[in-house]
């Protein structure tokens, strides 16, 4: 097994960059039909910034390659009418992104290829695709798949509103091998749609959380490494995949789950919490599988792995917390997302429960 090398920390994000598009406010009907062809993405900066773009244009030509772009897609627009604003704001967070998308008319095409996987949340409209001979439906409330690889889909958007997330390859196969690295590499989805209607809703709930961690303004490299972990975590549980098919054997991890392994652990996170480290970076770090990691902290110190690291970040937190100066511009809610919380309430409660006093409280002195 390889050792992972800790991540070199950057200071937080405030707010990041923006950039606005806009496409032409009209043109004129183009007889033939219009091809987009997908950009190849760049690779995540490490903790890198928050980049926000947002486009409108009345063109639907405009529109349709945009979201191409944008989407990974390989467009044919069909049928598309000019006139109403079509738009998409788009947080790009390097291993992931979100969007939100409004199709005001009718909109029509083809994709041919497929590049990124991406989950829809529709809040308005209609959506319909077909596929090898499978038609969907998809409406307000509805969460879907748009999967790589597969075969030519045609697709109708009739007066739709949705939000999206775009999942790296990197976070799916990092998510793949801690959920069982039995099944090592990238995930294969098995189905479009969540297993059921409470894990379409913890879809729902989860994107939120981290639509509402982006719009806060502060992000840092852990808070934004944490959250696509997040992401992909959930994706797996809520659609049915290839990594998470079969349950865990009952052996599984017990042989390695020593308290050696414990020890090896803590003095990895101890000295490395200031880092993006994930699950999968500790067990490898101490050369056992994300599970035996798990069961040698439950074992021995009746705890988890992930646990004990937000543990060790509030103790730094409340240490820069006690040597901060007010007065020269500290504030709670950059100490806390430096050392990767995001929610200040979520913080403000485990520190309370941790010292006794409030992080402001602390902070004044």
């Amino acid at each position: 097994m390889v050792r992972t090398q800790p991540r070199t920390p950057v200071p937080p994000t405030t707010g990041g960059a923006v950039h606005t598009l806009a496409g032409p406010s009209a043109t004129t009907g183009a007889g033939g039909a219009v091809h987009t062809q997908p950009r190849t993405q760049a690779p995540p900066t490490p903790g890198g910034g928050v980049v926000r773009t947002e486009f409108r244009t009345r063109s639907a030509e405009e529109a349709g390659r945009f979201l191409g772009d944008a989407y990974g897609l390989s467009l044919r627009l069909r049928a598309a009418a000019d006139g109403p604003e079509y738009s998409l704001l788009r947080t790009d967070a390097g291993a992931f992104a979100g969007g939100a998308v409004s199709l005001p008319a009718r909109m029509e095409f083809t994709t041919h290829e497929v590049t990124a996987l991406t989950v829809v949340t529709m809040s308005a409209g209609l959506f319909e695709r077909s596929a090898a001979g499978v038609d969907e439906r998809f409406t307000a409330g509805d969460v879907l798949l748009v999967r790589p690889g597969g075969r030519p889909c045609f697709a109708r958007h009739t007066e739709t509103r949705c939000t999206t997330v775009n999942l790296s390859a990197a976070l799916l196969t990092e998510a793949a091998a801690t959920a069982d690295p039995r099944h090592p590499g990238l995930p294969r989805f098995l189905r479009s749609i969540p297993s059921d209607a409470p894990l379409a809703r913890l879809w729902t709930r989860t994107q939120d959380f981290v639509a509402e961690t982006l719009a806060s303004g502060l992000t840092s490299n852990l808070v934004l490494g944490q959250a696509g972990r997040l992401l992909a975590a959930t994706a797996l549980t809520v659609f049915p995949n290839t990594a998470t098919a079969g349950g865990p054997s009952p052996e599984d991890g017990t042989r390695d789950a020593s308290p050696g392994t414990l020890r090896r652990a803590i003095a990895f996170i101890d000295a490395n919490a200031h880092t993006d480290i994930s699950l999968a970076d500790i067990a490898a770090a101490v050369y056992v599988t994300p599970r035996a990691l798990q069961y040698a902290f439950r074992g021995h110190a009746e705890t988890t792995p992930l646990t004990y690291l937000r543990r060790v970040r509030l103790a730094h937190a409340h240490a820069d917390l006690k040597a901060a100066d007010p007065g020269a511009g500290a504030t709670v809610a950059a100490i806390a997302t430096r050392w990767g919380f995001a929610h200040q309430g979520r913080f403000a409660a485990a520190y309370r429960r941790m010292y006794g006093t409030s992080p402001g409280a602390t902070l004044r002195g």
